[in-house]
């Protein structure tokens, strides 16, 4: 007979022998199911992170600190955006820089556009402003010793030549009120290429200003006496009256005047023309009366070329109010043969390689209009005159060359009484 291997249960409290599948004592009535120990939850790291939790709150806050003063002391690029004006502040005050021109040095000009002959040459200045930001004060001065380097050049990718270049910024008389100039030097193609000026600070900041100028080629149109009469002063006026008719409002006009002389009064002054006189040996055009320059319209200079200015004593050769430049010219027997007069923009008288003799008055600026175009005067002679230069009104705060010059004979050379600045090492008295 096989032993029972079998384990019965019996009650761990009063010994009886159990059911296989009881969960209590049917004689004790106690429960005979092992209970398993179950040790509470521990709330130990929650204490630990509450005495943590400022000491994490404060690794924060320097954290952010220390990422804010990285962020306010690491160099910084500050770009215009295209509209050619930046707002920079540092511990000294919030200064506002822009490119703009001389007569307008609180409005940015992000965008130049300039017309031009084809292949001809052009040059205009770029005025840096820096002012103080709350009160509009000019702020060049103290800026700039902030200011380790400044750089100006375009981006010309589609002309590797370079027909578009910046001079190098520099502090120029012409715009006394800029920071730094540039003058611009272009060709006549039709094209647009952006600048960028570079402002490098000493403590690494950069700023960049971009400028876009824009080339539109213009037709120069030439009239020529076989075209249209031109043989006397009221068939000329007739033909320079009409003009805005006949050409575009940027057009380049010349007319090429017969060898006649021409009497009365001739006006400019719808339009600018060049007028060009004859030089081919047959005689040179004269004039007996005044030639008045005013002309609305585009801000061109009127051209005086080889023409003869032939006066009886008295009266005036060429009055203008608006730039004109006579080139080659004769001026004999006027009470003044050139008068620059008025002040409005732009104004301003040049002349070149021109002849006066015998005139009560050579030259007179009469002009409160400041332009640096008033500084050109080379190559001319001044011969027997009562004064060859008067300058009642100050013409440029620029310096006044007078180079290649030549004063013979007359009874003032120089008449200075504003005290324009002169440059006369290179001219000659007799």
């Amino acid at each position: 007979m096989q032993q029972d291997r079998t384990t019965r249960r019996t009650c761990p409290y009063c010994g009886a022998e159990l059911p296989e599948e009881a969960s209590f004592c049917p004689f004790c009535a106690r429960s005979v199911n092992q209970r398993q120990k179950v040790s509470p939850p521990s709330y130990r790291w929650r204490k630990a992170l509450r005495r943590a939790f400022p000491i994490l709150l404060l690794a924060l806050a320097l954290g952010a600190a220390g990422a804010g003063w990285y962020l306010s002391t690491r160099p910084q690029v500050y770009d215009d955006g295209g509209t050619g004006e930046v707002i920079y502040t540092d511990e000294d005050g919030t200064y506002q820089l822009l490119l703009s021109w001389l007569d307008t040095p609180y409005d940015p000009a992000p965008v130049i556009t300039q017309q031009a002959e084809k292949d001809d040459e052009y040059t205009f200045p770029v005025c840096l402003f820096i002012h103080h930001k709350d009160t509009g004060t000019n702020a060049g001065e103290i800026f700039l010793r902030k200011v380790a380097s400044v750089t100006a050049e375009f981006d010309t990718p589609d002309d590797p030549s370079g027909y578009i270049t910046y001079d190098p910024p520099a502090y120029d008389d012409y715009a006394p009120d800029a920071a730094l100039t540039s003058f611009t030097h272009f060709l006549g193609r039709e094209n647009s290429a952006q600048g960028t000026w570079t402002i490098t600070m000493d403590n690494g900041d950069v700023i960049l200003l971009h400028q876009t100028l824009n080339v539109d080629l213009i037709e120069t149109v030439d009239i020529y006496p076989e075209d249209v009469p031109m043989d006397t002063t009221e068939d000329l006026q007739v033909l320079v009256d009409s003009i805005g008719d006949r050409v575009g409002e940027y057009d380049v006009v010349n007319i090429h005047l017969p060898a006649v002389t021409y009497e009365g009064t001739l006006s400019i002054t719808e339009r600018p023309v060049n007028l060009y006189g004859n030089t081919d040996g047959e005689g040179r055009t004269t004039f007996t009366g005044t030639v008045q320059v005013n002309p609305g319209g585009v801000n061109w200079i009127t051209y005086l070329y080889d023409i003869d200015f032939a006066g009886s004593g008295d009266g005036m050769a060429l009055t203008t109010a608006r730039r004109t430049w006579t080139i080659g010219c004769r001026f004999t027997g006027w009470q003044t043969a050139i008068l620059s007069h008025g002040s409005g923009y732009p104004g301003g008288i040049a002349y070149t390689n021109c002849f006066f003799e015998g005139n009560d008055m050579a030259v007179h600026y009469n002009t409160n209009q400041v332009s640096f175009f008033n500084g050109v005067s080379p190559d001319n002679t001044f011969l027997h005159n009562g004064t060859a230069i008067l300058i009642e009104g100050e013409p440029t705060e620029d310096i006044l060359e007078l180079s290649g010059c030549r004063f013979v004979g007359n009874g003032t050379d120089i008449d200075n009484p504003c005290g324009q600045p002169l440059d006369l090492s290179q001219a000659t008295f007799q």
